[in-house]
Parts: structure tokens; sequence; C-alpha cells
């Protein structure tokens, strides 16, 4: 390296090995599951795949950036859940529009994630035990507001927004909604300041906060935008399925397939690291593979234990990629 070439921040040293390994393991099953049953490979599975892998990528991407300051946050799924009732609802019995639906999904992950936000950076209280709590406590409002009652449609044009393409492109609007928050984020993440922040409260608070970041505002900022991303999440449940219940969310433990996402594409446990377009292919392989087992009849005992592997495996390679880059 030359004496006027600045190193670059970790951000972007991207991890291209693991990333290309991801898309070569992503295709491999593919091909493999579907060489054994061919309706895997069927136009309504594969969108079917990708949709469910949008709304695992939204909620991983935010959490991927809790995750990048040592943090965590095991309230996405029943936030998720919250707003996809909410919204599900209004639209069936109160008719609200769209575009109503958006600003309703922005505003109650905003709320509540700067709620575990205040919690974590201003209280103090461990990530985990934060929003271990805030898991409960949004779920018991989805209780509370639905009463019971599950969603079983939604008007047309949530569901022509859930799947069908737009500006003439074959692609579902979800999916140019993920595109859209991924270049976002990684813009973010990339080219600014509080990118660049995130990273440093990640690596060392403390050393972060002498130097005059504002880590209380960056942690709070960053679980706000975790439960903004839920609350998308939610939203474009909805609209693609037709249906949300009080077990959204949490009935798939999307809060452990976004972590194991997050650590699967590349994202340090110990903060200080994150690859956004890591997380994404990392979303779509998991939903590839979640989908291949059902294909294959695995039974649904195992997804979980595949889920819990996973993480203890990104865990370990991460921790000993640490030790490695540290000696």
């Amino acid at each position: 390296m030359s004496t006027n070439e600045r190193p670059r921040p970790k951000f972007f040293i991207l991890n291209e090995s693991r990333e290309i390994a991801l898309v070569v393991v992503t295709a491999a099953v593919v091909a493999l599951v579907g060489a054994i049953n061919h309706d895997f490979l069927a136009l309504q599975n594969l969108h079917f795949m990708l949709l469910n892998s949008v709304v695992l990528c939204v909620v991983a991407l935010g959490q991927t950036m809790v995750i990048a300051t040592r943090g965590i946050d095991l309230s996405v799924a029943p936030l998720m859940g919250l707003t996809a009732v909410v919204c599900g609802l209004l639209a069936g019995s109160n008719g609200l529009p769209l575009w109503g639906a958006v600003l309703i999904a922005l505003a109650i992950g905003l709320v509540l994630g700067t709620f575990n936000g205040v919690l974590v950076a201003s209280l103090k209280i461990p990530p985990i035990i934060t929003t271990l709590g805030t898991y409960s406590l949004f779920g018991g409002l989805t209780f509370i507001y639905s009463d019971g009652t599950q969603v079983y449609q939604v008007p047309p044009d949530y569901a022509a927004f859930g799947n069908s393409g737009v500006f003439g492109l074959p692609l579902p609007a979800p999916v140019l909604v993920l595109l859209i928050v991924t270049a976002l984020c990684w813009a973010m993440m990339g080219h600014s300041r509080f990118g660049r922040a995130i990273l440093a409260v990640g690596n060392n608070a403390s050393a972060a906060y002498n130097a005059g970041i504002p880590v209380i505002w960056i942690r709070i900022s960053v679980y706000a935008l975790s439960g903004v991303f839920a609350s998308l999440a939610g939203l474009i449940f909805v609209c693609y399925t037709g249906s949300a219940t009080v077990t959204t969310g949490t009935g798939d433990h999307i809060e452990l397939q976004s972590i194991a996402v997050a650590l699967v594409g590349g994202t340090a446990i110990a903060g200080g690291r994150a690859s956004l377009i890591g997380t994404v292919l990392a979303g779509l392989f998991l939903s590839v593979v979640l989908t291949a087992l059902v294909f294959l009849r695995v039974p649904p005992i195992w997804y979980s234990a595949g889920e819990g592997l996973m993480i203890l495996v990104a865990v370990q390679n991460g921790l000993r990629r640490r030790k490695v880059s540290a000696s």
C-alpha cells in the first residue's frame, strides 16, 4: 500500500469468498433439489421463495446494524406480527388505503424500536434482556389489539403490491423495495458519518465516546431502524400472503432467522463489522434451504435445530476470525 492510500473502512472489506460461497451454495441447492423434485423449480414456488426471502432480508438488514453495535434485537418477530395484524385489520374493516398502511407501519416500527433503544442506551439494560422483555410486550399488544381476530384477506391494492410487478418490471414490488432499502443502507453504512459511527461504537464504545461520537444516540438510532425495518417486513408479509395472525413472525422464529442471516452473511457478533450484501445473500440462502427441506419432506422439528446450528457455526467462525486478525 502506498503512503498516500488510506485504509478502507471495515465495511468495504467485504468477505468476497463468503459471499461468493453463498451464491454458489444457494445455486447448488436449487439445482440439486430441483433435480430431485421438479415442482421445486415451478414458477409459483420460486415466486414464493423470493417473497419469503424479501421479508427475512428486510428484517435482517435492521438486525445487522444492531449487531454491528454489539447489540441484538429479539423483538423484531412480534413487532413484525403486530404491524401485519394492525395494518391487515385496518385495511379489511376500515378500508385503510395502502399509503396509510405504510405510514402506520413506519410509525409503529419507529416508536417501538426507539423504545427498545432508550431502554438499551439510556437505561443501560442489556440488549438481550431488553428485547426479550419487549418480545413478550409487543406480542401481548398484538393479542390485545386483535382480540384473537385473524386477517384472512386484504384489499386488491394490497395484494397487487405484494405480488405484482411495478413500472412494467417482472419483479414483484417487494423485491424492488428490498433493493431500494439495501441500496440506502449500503450508502448510509459506507458513505456517511452515521455509518462509520455505528462501526466505531461496535468496535469500542468508550473510544468512540472519547472521539466525540454520540454513542447513546447511535444506539437508539439503530434500534429505531431495526423497528422500522421489522414493521416494513410485516406490511410486506400481509400484502403478499393476504393473511396475518397473532403468531406471525414469532411462529417462524424470524428473530432467530434474522440473527442467523446477519452472522452467516459476515456481520461480527462482537460488533464493528457488517456486510449488508452478505446479509441479503444469506437471507436468500436460508429461504431456499427452508423451502427445500419442505420439498424433501424433512420433519419440521429439524428446521429450528438447523437455524440454531447456523448461528453457532457463524459465531464460532466470527470469533476465530477476530482472534486471527488480532494476532
